[in-house]
């Protein structure tokens, strides 16, 4: 089975922008526009992501727990002192133009 497309051309397709890009995000649908020269290009909505999480286990909670308070000795003035000195610092060799 496949899919009716839609051939719309340019004009009317920049007149209405937000009504195709409504028919391709909700409806699911594939929209073909074509400029004035024949050109084509095919809109369709893009696949949704995969994103894979990763399952936690006990060792990844008893790290994180082991890892809590291993700033404690760390001197923040210094160290946001330092932070703010290292940004004023240009560590890229000047540019000869």
């Amino acid at each position: 089975m496949t899919k009716e497309l839609s051939l719309v051309p340019f004009s009317e397709f920049s007149n209405n922008l937000d009504s195709f890009f409504e028919q391709v995000v909700r409806e699911n649908k594939e929209i073909v526009i074509e400029n004035e020269q024949g050109e084509q290009v095919l809109l369709k909505p893009a696949p949704a992501s995969k994103r894979k999480h990763r399952t936690r286990t006990e060792a990844d909670h008893q790290a994180f727990l082991a890892s809590a308070g291993g700033w404690k000795d760390v001197d923040t003035d210094k160290l946001l002192d330092d932070i703010y000195e290292s940004r004023r610092t240009s560590s890229r060799p000047p540019v000869d133009l």
